[in-house]
């Protein structure tokens, strides 16, 4: 029986309509001394009421004990004694703010800030295994806050309130997608392959040693940025907003190796000698200005290693990495200057005409002279370079 000094009020939207189920119910009992006869409580996405459901003059938002059931609301799986289980309640501790609304900060009304709350819907599910961890019926996957402590995700350290930092979380946003199979790993919206933080760490991909956050370091990831493109076929394999091959950019793979020391440039499994792309830029070693990616044209002096392969091109057998045998390859250095027209054909950066074989395919010009001319004489087998018996 309800008290004859009470009167049974319906909550109102800010726009006058009466809240139904599935949106927000609010039943409160309100002592008619104070609120009066044909008077109406208006309840907001923002604004909290002096809803006091168990008349003891302490209003829910900061009553402890919301329901006056001698239960806690921090243990109490019904904190506003509508009938309603927390995890399904849209206002949880019936303060007349939303779960989710910017200016709800304790959803269950425990007393602990949703940001440090383990079960920030007071549902008896932790955060990091409850679907909807604040309970404002915006599945996990699809919410832009999470964990309803008011930060977005693209800006939160834990993302799903789970107490995992989001640099060491296996599951981010808490959708129950594990980062390496999200495509969109820390719940801002932006898809993983237009995201310059991946992972939501607060460290940009560039410089993120686990861009997508799934474990595995970028130089063991076979897609670093978990945009569903393989490294090998991706032209920004660390999602750092620089295409592959561009000059700003000197560690393709984002592995903390530089282009021009990395043994698989790209990230892609494959040895930059045997990859017909070492940058994955598109553009096969053949045809490419500079196939290691490492900001040296191919042919320059500079460039001691075209292909990347770690071995100098003076000793490469396929200098340019284009599977074809410097011996028969028109272009050896893949300078985009033919053989018979380029003074330096090997790109070793020894001149064709003090070069003792010019051409790299072991055999000396100059019959084991010194200096002199061009002509390939190739005169005798006996060689120095190690490629040929």
């Amino acid at each position: 029986m309800l008290p004859s000094t009470s009167r049974r009020y319906r909550a109102k939207s800010t726009r006058g309509r009466w809240l139904r189920a599935g949106v927000v119910s609010l039943l409160v009992f309100v002592p008619a001394t104070v609120m009066g006869t044909g008077h109406s409580i208006t309840a907001s996405a923002d604004r909290p009421t002096r809803i006091d459901t168990d008349h003891d003059g302490i209003p829910n938002q900061v009553d402890p004990d919301v329901d006056g059931d001698g239960i806690p609301n921090g243990q109490d799986t019904d904190v506003d004694g509508d009938g309603i289980p927390n995890g399904q309640d849209p206002d949880v501790d019936g303060d007349g703010l939303l779960n989710g609304a910017k200016r709800e900060k304790d959803v269950d009304g425990d007393g602990i800030p949703d940001g440090s709350d383990p079960d920030v819907d007071g549902d008896g599910i932790p955060n990091g295994q409850d679907p909807d961890v604040d309970a404002d019926g915006i599945p996990n996957g699809q919410d832009t806050d999470v964990d309803g402590d008011g930060i977005k995700n693209s800006k939160d350290s834990d993302v799903d309130g789970d107490g995992i930092p989001n640099s060491a979380d296996d599951d981010i946003n808490g959708d129950g997608i594990p980062n390496s199979a999200d495509n969109d790993v820390d719940g801002d919206g932006i898809p993983n392959g237009q995201d310059s933080d991946v992972d939501g760490d607060g460290i940009k991909n560039g410089k993120d040693s686990d861009v997508d956050g799934d474990g595995i370091p970028n130089g063991q990831d076979p897609d670093i940025d978990a945009d569903g493109i393989p490294n090998g076929q991706d032209t920004d394999v660390d999602g750092d907003g620089k295409s592959n091959g561009a000059m700003s950019e000197k560690d393709i793979d984002g592995d903390g190796i530089p282009d021009g020391q990395d043994p698989d440039v790209d990230g892609d499994g494959i040895p930059n000698g045997q990859d017909t792309d070492v940058d994955a830029d598109g553009t096969s070693n053949s045809t490419d200005g500079d196939v290691d990616g490492d900001g040296l044209s191919n042919g320059s002096k500079a460039e001691t290693d075209i292909d990347g392969d770690g071995t100098p091109d003076n000793l490469d057998s396929d200098a340019d990495g284009d599977g074809t045998p410097n011996a028969t390859d028109t272009d050896i250095d893949g300078d985009g200057i033919p053989n018979a027209n380029d003074t330096d054909e090997d790109g070793d950066g020894v001149s064709n005409s003090k070069d003792s074989d010019s051409n790299d395919d072991g055999i000396d010009d100059h019959g084991g002279g010194t200096g002199g001319g061009h002509g390939h004489d190739d005169t005798t087998t006996s060689s120095s370079n190690p490629l040929v018996p």
